[in-house]
């Protein structure tokens, strides 16, 4: 009768790992059917067995049938179960989460290691044996690793040349190769790309760090930026990188046919402008049907219908006696300044008159300070195709670089009462005292300005200089009367 011969295995607790195929030997007593026990010992299944389907593609026989799908990954298993754990990765998702404090993981057996870190140490049933010493261990592993720093074992060797250096903890590895092979400063955890210099306090910034490596990490999503037959996907090594190319290549656009796919700078611009466009349909549909149900009698006349229209208009003023309402928070502030603060911070440099908005300064200029001579270029044809003074026809490129060209314009709009130009470094008639290290051997500061408020700035900013506004208003229209 045939003999078998049984193996048995010890089962540790620990992680989980894919036992050896079984193989079992078959071993005849008569030597009459030797040809059958040779075909037993030379079956190969890869040899024998046809070819299988796996994933819908036609494969050779293999025990790891169920293949990853994703693009990129080559990872097989024997079980269903195994490549649902793997696809995880793939998909982020982490369904077993501890009910302690609520960390997510991807397996099962992952969760129940960590479970095992809210038990107290009394639970560990590997305890160390070395006599003074009570700590305790949940794998033979971790009981392993402390008997050898028990031993005065070093495993961690230094890696550079001429160190003979050892350590029982990777991380007094580090700290060594921070404090003798590192420049000053170095943090343990060091980037090995070439030519890269940075060093992180923990792995996980290391490993974040070292994502910005990859020429590939992020790629535009557009439709024109997509793989083709004819053109490679568009990678960018950050996602600033990315952000920029998108708002270069692919600025937002209005989808209304009367804009004709105006761009703008930001998604929160374009939001802006199609909440214009649902409040002007929503007015104009809110028209139609008052104009449907009015009926044949005499209507009384409607207010003047604002610009914008009256829809949207969220933000309200609240001074006493003011019912000014607006669209943005901006025009809002504008008017608190200008009708209830008094602010006028644009200027006339011709007859020193302030106003509270621009387009009050430039209607004012247009009709108060507008010459005969202009009036007569602008019935002139011939003289309305000469340049003015201030615009040359022709600029060489040595003039812009070197600022000639700006200082010759600047001349000419002062001359002509078109622009006011900086005082310093003489400040006679603004300042009630010269400034402290100033004298008037000083080279003359070039800059011109049309605005009140511009001209302050450049004061503070480039003279280090603060003047009041009254001050210069008086001074301009001191300066406008001598010139006179």
């Amino acid at each position: 009768m045939p003999m078998a011969t049984q193996v048995q295995t010890l089962t540790v607790l620990g992680k989980r790992k894919t036992s050896p195929p079984y193989r079992g030997i078959l071993r005849a007593v008569a030597t009459s059917n030797s040809s059958s026990s040779e075909q037993s010992d030379d079956y190969n299944p890869e040899k024998d067995s046809k070819p299988i389907i796996i994933n819908g593609k036609i494969s050779k026989y293999t025990k790891k049938r169920y293949q990853c799908t994703h693009t990129g990954c080559d990872k097989a298993y024997t079980k269903p179960s195994r490549l649902e754990e793997h696809e995880r990765t793939h998909t982020g998702q982490r369904p077993y989460i501890c009910e302690t404090c609520k960390k997510a993981y991807l397996r099962e057996s992952h969760l129940h290691a960590h479970t095992r870190s809210h038990l107290p140490e009394e639970h560990r049933p590997l305890a160390c044996q070395i006599e003074g010493c009570g700590k305790r261990f949940w794998t033979s592993q971790h009981l392993k690793a402390h008997l050898d720093w028990h031993s005065g074992a070093k495993p961690f060797l230094c890696t550079h040349d001429s160190c003979t250096e050892a350590f029982s903890k990777h991380h007094q590895l580090r700290t060594h190769i921070c404090q003798t092979h590192a420049p000053e400063g170095t943090k343990p955890y060091i980037c090995d790309r070439e030519g890269c210099s940075k060093s992180f306090n923990t792995n996980q910034h290391l490993k974040t760090h070292k994502k910005t490596h990859d020429p590939e990490r992020y790629t535009c999503v557009y439709a024109t930026c997509l793989a083709t037959a004819d053109q490679t996907p568009n990678y960018f090594p950050t996602w600033s990188a990315l952000q920029t190319h998108i708002r270069k290549e692919h600025p937002p656009k209005c989808t209304y046919p009367d804009c004709q796919e105006r761009t703008f700078a930001s998604q929160k611009g374009l939001r802006a402008h199609l909440k214009l466009h649902e409040e002007r349909d929503l007015e104009s549909e809110m028209r139609r049907h008052i104009e449907s149900d009015a009926d044949d009698e005499p209507q009384p006349l409607s207010k003047k219908q604002r610009r914008g229209g009256e829809i949207g208009r969220d933000f309200k003023c609240d001074e006493d006696g003011c019912e000014k309402d607006f669209k943005s928070k901006k025009a809002l502030d504008t008017h608190k300044k200008v009708t209830h603060l008094g602010r006028r911070d644009f200027a006339c440099f011709e007859c020193g008159k302030t106003f509270g908005y621009k387009h009050l300064l430039q209607r004012h200029t247009a009709k108060v300070h507008v010459s005969s001579d202009h009036m007569h270029d602008s019935t002139s044809d011939e003289e309305s195709e000469t340049p003015r003074p201030d615009q040359p026809a022709h600029t060489s490129k040595i003039d812009l670089i070197t600022g000639k060209a700006y200082a010759t314009r600047a001349e000419s709009r002062m001359s002509r009462g078109r622009a006011f130009g900086c005082p310093f470094p003489d400040f006679d008639g603004i300042l009630s005292s010269p400034l402290p290290g100033s004298s008037n051997h000083q080279p003359r500061c070039s800059a011109c300005f049309t605005r009140l408020y511009d001209l302050r700035r450049h004061l503070e900013s480039s003279h280090d200089v603060q003047v009041e506004k009254d001050d210069l208003t008086a001074w301009i229209s001191a300066r406008h009367g001598l010139e006179k």
